[in-house]
């Protein structure tokens, strides 16, 4: 099991969302589904989530994004 968290820190009336990124032994990436957070600034949320591959999982990153509903304003991604 993987945790993820995610904390809001912009007063902008946007919501946050979160996801994990894997690739898989033949260098294709998964977007798994997104976690939103709608508590507003100042708040946090965290996850347990699980991610899988029967061959492996090479390389795990994160995405996180700011959403004006379901449009996505900008996100950013790190595979460190």
């Amino acid at each position: 099991m993987l945790d993820i968290g995610l904390n809001d820190t912009k007063a902008d009336k946007h919501h946050v969302r979160i996801r994990i990124l894997s690739e898989q032994h033949d260098g294709k990436v998964v977007y798994w589904p997104w976690r939103k957070h709608m508590g507003g600034a100042g708040t946090g949320e965290q996850w347990g989530t699980t991610a899988s591959d029967d061959k492996g999982l090479f390389e795990i990153g994160v995405q996180v994004a700011r959403f004006e509903g379901d449009k996505m304003l900008n996100s950013c991604t790190d595979w460190s």
